[in-house]
Formats: structure tokens, C-alpha cells, sequence
């Protein structure tokens, strides 16, 4: 059933896109031919405006047929896609990304204003094997209460920061265990990414927050997301990220499914992150993706006429060979990388 649910919410996340370009579309007078909620075979249908609003067999996503560009039958020229201007066209393009995000910070709004922010304990959850931390004998339930004999008021600026800042020279902690105060002496170890841990996660509770606080917050965790998003396709582009650390159109499922039996705000959170992170890769210049129409379009502004159609034809095919390659290959990693992702993910939960 999670799978189900899972796969529902992401095809939602794919309508959300199209209806983006779709709304965009109508702004700038573009024809279009048809919207449909969904993929397959159609079920019902209407027209209105020109348009027909089609629902499909399998609930998952959509997608819409802009005159001059998905539809390439002849057409009223102030209807053409090809016909309006580079920023017309650009904001067609951009509209489904911007649509991801916006829902992604949405989301986030709506976790924060009904669930509130979470404030990190200074109170061990969770040690990792095999970490400084185990090494040291720490343990789930020991209150850090000082780090270099400063004392901790903020878990993420006296603690996290502070570890992480470290370059893996010796750290102090003030360790209450067993109602005994005791001191330690580790060096965090640096992850695969160079970043300084110690091992350990942290207890955490909601604390209430305002609309204003929300939307404040909503806006920072969007933010990080975009951040995170570019940090990993820099990873990917240098090489520095594990093969088996991405994630394709199963793994994706799988993550996300995994979060409905954890609980629905878990659910909701990994959906915000997957849609912004979706709006970002959809701009990537390459083509296929509207990230690579846009390139087509700042190539044109610059030459002041388009490339032909017959080279973009030739440079989308040439793409769609390789983009289908890479599909197969991230679909076939995400089969056989089944197992140790839920392993890391029971673990984390």
C-alpha cells in the first residue's frame, strides 16, 4: 500500500510540473492542445477554451501539448510556441521547476505550522559502529553538557559546528551517564564527503511556531534543499559521489515509501525535498530537459536567429540515447543496491 501511495504522490508531484508549463502556457497565449492528469489510456475528457483536459488510466503525472512545440501540427501563428518571444518561451520553460519548488516550500510551510520546528537535545539518540564515539564508550542517553568546556546552549552551533570545524583535531566533551559526570577525548573521523563526525545522532521535539515563523522557516529549508541539490550534481560531476549513493526512479520510491510506514510528516518532508531537487536537475542544461531548451534559447538571443530544427533534432536524439542509457543504469544500480539502502535506512529510523 506504501508503494502505492508513494507512486501516486510522485506522479502528483509531475502533474504539479506540467500544470506549471500549463498555466504559463494560457499567460502567454500559447495554444494547447491538450492537459492530462495522469498517463495512458484516456478515460474521460472535455474541452474548454480550446483545450481538452483529459484524466488517464494510471494515476501518475501528466503532461500537456503546446502548440509549436509538443504539437507540431500547423497552427495560428499568435497560437505558435516557436512564434513568441525568447522570454515568453523562457518562462514557459522555467514555469514547471518554479511550480516544484514552490510546492516543495509549501510543504515545508505546512510541517512548521502545524508541526512545528524541531530543537535538537543535547541528548544522545543513536551511536554509530564503529565511530569515535563508540570507541570512546558514549551511549544513547548521555547529555553532552560541555564541549571544550563550553557549555552547550545550541545543539547545532556548540555542537554540530563545532565537531565539524574541528578538521579532526581533538575535541573535549562533558559527558552526564548514568547520573555520573564523566569527561571524554575523541578525534572526529572525516566522512566520505571531508566533513568531520563523531558518530552520534540527537534527540529532538517539536517546539510551536507562528505563520510568520513558518514561512521564514519554510523559506530556509527550501534554500538548504537548493543548496544540497547543487552540492550533490557537483559531487556526481567530479566523480567524489558513491555509485551506489544515487538514487533513480526506484530508489526513489523506495526512500519515500519507506517514510509513509515512519510517518506522514517523514512522508511529506522527503516529497517537498524530492520535488524541489526535481526542479533543479529539470534545469540543468541538457538537452531533453527544459534546462536544455533553455541553452537553445540564450543561443538563439546571442546569434539572434534559432538553431535549425534539424540540428536540435539531431543534439535531443543524440541526448535521449544517452539520457536512456544512463536510465537503464540507474534503475539496474537501484535493483541491485535494494538491500543495502534498507539497511541504511532501518538504520536511520
Amino acid at each position: 500500500m506504501s508503494f502505492i501511495i508513494t507512486l501516486i504522490a510522485l506522479g502528483f508531484i509531475i502533474f504539479i510540473h506540467e500544470l506549471g508549463h500549463l498555466l504559463a502556457a494560457k499567460k502567454a497565449k500559447v495554444g494547447v492542445t491538450e492537459f492530462a492528469v495522469g498517463m495512458g489510456p484516456k478515460v474521460a475528457s472535455f474541452h474548454f477554451k480550446g483545450t481538452m483536459y483529459s484524466l488517464r488510466a494510471l494515476p501518475f503525472g501528466g503532461f500537456i501539448k503546446a502548440k509549436g512545440m509538443e504539437d507540431l501540427e500547423p497552427c495560428p501563428v499568435e497560437e505558435d510556441y516557436r512564434e513568441k518571444s525568447i522570454l515568453s518561451r523562457a518562462s514557459i520553460l522555467i514555469a514547471g521547476s518554479f511550480m516544484n519548488v514552490l510546492f516543495g516550500y509549501l510543504m515545508f510551510v505546512f510541517i512548521f505550522f502545524f508541526v512545528g520546528q524541531y530543537q535538537l537535545l543535547p541528548v544522545i539518540q543513536g551511536v554509530s559502529d564503529g565511530s569515535p564515539a563508540q570507541e570512546q564508550g558514549l551511549s544513547v542517553g548521555d547529555e553532552i553538557l560541555r564541549i571544550n568546556n563550553q557549555s552547550v546552549v545550541n545543539v547545532q552551533e556548540d555542537i554540530i559546528d563545532v565537531i565539524q570545524a574541528s578538521n579532526g583535531e581533538s575535541i573535549t566533551l562533558d559527558i552526564l551517564t548514568g547520573g555520573e559526570q564523566i569527561q571524554v577525548t575523541l578525534s572526529p573521523k572525516k566522512n566520505d564527503t571531508g566533513v568531520p563526525l563523531i558518530g552520534v545522532s540527537f534527540q529532538s521535539t517539536p517546539q510551536p511556531v507562528g505563520v510568520g515563523s513558518a514561512l521564514q522557516l519554510g523559506l530556509k529549508k527550501t534554500a538548504q534543499v537548493i543548496g544540497q541539490s547543487f552540492k550533490g550534481l557537483g559531487l556526481i560531476a567530479t566523480g567524489k559521489a558513491n555509485v551506489k549513493e544515487l538514487a533513480g526512479p526506484v530508489g526513489i520510491v523506495q526512500m519515500a515509501s519507506s517514510q509513509v510506514n515512519r510517518s506522514f510528516v517523514s512522508f511529506l518532508s522527503i516529497l517537498a525535498f524530492i520535488s524541489i531537487s526535481l526542479g533543479i536537475i529539470n534545469l540543468l542544461p541538457l538537452p531533453v530537459l527544459d534546462g536544455g531548451h533553455l541553452l537553445f534559447l540564450l543561443i538563439e538571443a546571442f546569434r539572434g536567429k534559432p538553431l535549425s530544427s534539424r540540428l536540435q533534432t539531431a543534439i535531443h536524439n543524440v541526448a535521449a540515447a544517452c539520457l536512456i542509457a544512463l536510465m537503464v543504469f540507474i534503475v539496474f544500480n537501484d535493483i541491485i543496491s535494494w538491500n543495502d539502502r534498507s539497511l541504511i535506512m532501518e538504520t536511520k529510523q
